[in-house]
């Protein structure tokens, strides 16, 4: 029996190795460089902190002022100290002394 010598080159061509790089750098590239890179993400979790923090300082001013509107609408003490301090109201018989420093 002969043997066969002769050996089949089975490589890819160039052409088709240059076109696969340059596919997958393109794919990789938005992902270092463009809108879902990781310096966007740790943007975006810096902002996300901020903006909690700012939150959590917002919900303790509302509290407060609900609080405040509470009592306003149903203490008449409250709305008299309020009344008395902001609009310089009095009763009848009283007399507001002011002294200016």
């Amino acid at each position: 029996m002969a043997r066969l010598t002769k050996k089949v080159k089975l490589g890819v061509p160039r052409f088709l190795v240059l076109v696969l790089a340059i596919a997958v750098v393109g794919i990789q590239y938005p992902l270092w460089v463009g809108k879902g890179s990781n310096a966007t993400l740790l943007d975006l979790q810096d902002q996300l902190k901020t903006q909690k923090e700012k939150n959590a300082a917002l919900e303790l001013e509302i509290t407060r002022l609900e609080g405040e509107a509470d009592s306003l609408r149903h203490g008449s003490e409250a709305l008299e100290s309020r009344a008395r301090e902001k609009l310089n109201m009095i009763r009848e018989n009283e007399y507001l002394i002011r002294i200016m420093p």
